[in-house]
C-alpha cells in the first residue's frame, strides 16, 4: 500500500506521517530528499536564494516531476506500506500514478493562522521566521513551488483536491490521530 500524504505548510503532514510510522508504515519524505540533494550540493538550508536557485536549476535539467523520481527510488521490492510525504505538485503525482501502483493520496487541511502558530512553534531552521515569509511560502506552496502564477494548476491545492480522502486537523493530536484511524479503516475495507 502506498499513501501519498499532502497538505500545506504546517498543516500536520509530519505528524501524520510519524503516526503511520508508528503504524509500521515507511516514511519517505520529499523534504528530506531535498536536504539530501542540498547536502551534496554543498549549499546550506539556511541560504534561501542559494536553495531556490538549486531547486530551480535541479527542476530545470531534471524536470518537475524530480523529487518523485527520487522518492520512487527509495521505494524497495519489499516495502509493503510505505508513504510518500510533502508531494506538491501534479507533476510528481503524475509521475506516480506511472510508476506506483495502488496509490491513495490523503488530503490534511488547516487554517491559515493555525498552520502559522504550528510553524512558530515547530521553528525547523527552513521554516519561515514571521507572517510575511509565511505568505510568501504559502504561495510558493500553492504553486508547487514553481515561480509562475500559472503553475497554480499544478500546485498542492489542486493536488489536496485529487485525493481520496481528506482529514481536517483543526483540533488535538488525538482527535488528528481518530480522523487518521477512520482514514485507514476505509483504505483498510476498500483494499
Amino acid at each position: 500500500m502506498i499513501l501519498v500524504v499532502v497538505g500545506l505548510p504546517g498543516s500536520g503532514k509530519s505528524t501524520v506521517a510519524e503516526m503511520l510510522r508508528g503504524e509500521g508504515f515507511t516514511v519517505i519524505e520529499f523534504g528530506d530528499i531535498w536536504r539530501e540533494l542540498l547536502e551534496k550540493a554543498g549549499i546550506t538550508k539556511k541560504d534561501p536564494i542559494a536553495t531556490r536557485e538549486f531547486t530551480r536549476k535541479l527542476r530545470e535539467e531534471h524536470g518537475k516531476d524530480i523529487y518523485a523520481k527520487y522518492a520512487v527510488r527509495k521505494i524497495k521490492k519489499g516495502m509493503k506500506h510505505v508513504v510518500l510525504m510533502g508531494l506538491r505538485s501534479t507533476y510528481e503525482l503524475d509521475y506516480l500514478k506511472k510508476k506506483v501502483k495502488d496509490i491513495k493520496i490523503i488530503s490534511i487541511r488547516s487554517p491559515f493562522e493555525t498552520r502559522y502558530e504550528r510553524l512558530m512553534e515547530r521553528a525547523k531552521p527552513e521554516d519561515p521566521k514571521n507572517i510575511k515569509d509565511f505568505r510568501w511560502l504559502e504561495t510558493r506552496e500553492k504553486r508547487g513551488f514553481l515561480s509562475d502564477k500559472k503553475e497554480e494548476k499544478h500546485g498542492v491545492l489542486v493536488v489536496m483536491q485529487k485525493a481520496d480522502y481528506a482529514i481536517n486537523n483543526t483540533g488535538t493530536i488525538d482527535g488528528l490521530k481518530a480522523e487518521l484511524d477512520k482514514v485507514l479503516s476505509k483504505i483498510d475495507s476498500e483494499w
